[in-house]
């Protein structure tokens, strides 16, 4: 199997060409494209009209209006642009998780598996619109940058970067939204994909400084079905994924606590993103890939 259907199955490139992903606000791209740019230009949408001032071309002069009221009006337009794009893939450690025992992990997939191809299916869904896309892989820092190109080539870049991609280390996904930021020259869209199981000061200050610059952003939360539900019923070694020292706990005296607190950090992340003005969606790792993909892409139309 190549690399390429490794990541998008045939079904999933079917039901892509189906679906459409959108800036929902002004993007600024450098091609003429589907999505509206603040730059005032010659394009197909009008904007407004403006009283003529020495030095406008005649040629962009409302002659009708003109004619009417005899005072010389410029008529400007919006300027479609092409989407760009960034999608930041955290590859810390705790994105390797993918279940409990050692026939959980042999049969399904990483929350870091199951990320990597959401992204590739959102590169594909973009990149076939004529958009932008690049990547950024994130965990204490940006581990690797792939910047927002178009064209059918730069499909074969993300992957293979995907492909090499290893989640571990320590995470720090805060810093690394303010290095993409740093990066982003242009207002762009930017997609965290992540578990989000950050600090939630270090998560604003990331966010807010995706949203200061004018970056649309949407964060997709990928999570385990044991990370919501903590099912585990007996003693069970917990072991840190980055870097955090083992520990042999019973679930039944810690199951109500962690519930509480991992509860009140996903309403604190929701209410971050509210606030901010952030797209949030939820994923789960048992559910199929292509039903949460249509889900996600359905309701943002």
């Amino acid at each position: 199997m190549s690399f390429v259907t490794r990541y998008l199955e045939p079904a999933m490139v079917e039901r892509l060409n189906q679906l459409q992903l959108s800036a929902r606000s002004v993007v600024e791209g450098s091609i003429t494209g589907q999505h509206r740019s603040p730059v005032k230009g010659a394009s197909v949408e009008f904007r407004q009209h403006r009283f003529y001032t020495p030095g406008d071309e005649p040629r962009r002069l409302d002659w009708r209006v003109l004619g009417r009221t005899d005072r010389p009006y410029i008529k400007e337009y919006d300027e479609e642009t092409n989407l760009r794009c960034v999608l930041m893939l955290d590859c810390s450690g705790s994105m390797a998780y993918a279940g409990a025992s050692p026939a959980d992990r042999s049969r399904a997939e990483s929350k870091f598996d199951y990320a990597a191809k959401l992204a590739a299916a959102l590169s594909y869904l973009m990149l076939g619109q004529t958009e932008s896309v690049g990547i950024a892989l994130c965990a204490a820092n940006i581990e690797q940058w792939v910047a927002p190109k178009g064209g059918t080539l730069q499909l074969s870049r993300l992957i293979d970067v995907l492909e090499r991609a290893v989640p571990r280390g320590k995470e720090n996904l805060g810093k690394a939204m303010q290095q993409t930021a740093d990066r982003l020259g242009r207002r762009s869209l930017v997609i965290v994909i992540t578990d989000a199981f950050a600090p939630m000061t270090s998560l604003r200050q990331g966010l807010a400084r995706l949203r200061h610059d004018l970056h649309e952003t949407i964060i997709l939360r990928v999570l385990h079905p044991d990370e919501t539900d903590f099912p585990f019923q007996t003693w069970s070694r917990f072991r840190g994924l980055e870097g955090e020292k083992p520990q042999i706990l019973e679930p039944a005296m810690m199951r109500k606590e962690y519930l509480e607190n991992f509860g009140r950090h996903a309403q604190s992340l929701r209410d971050v993103c509210r606030a901010l003005g952030v797209e949030f969606h939820s994923f789960s790792t048992d559910q199929p890939l292509i039903d949460s993909v249509t889900s996600f892409l359905q309701r943002r139309a």
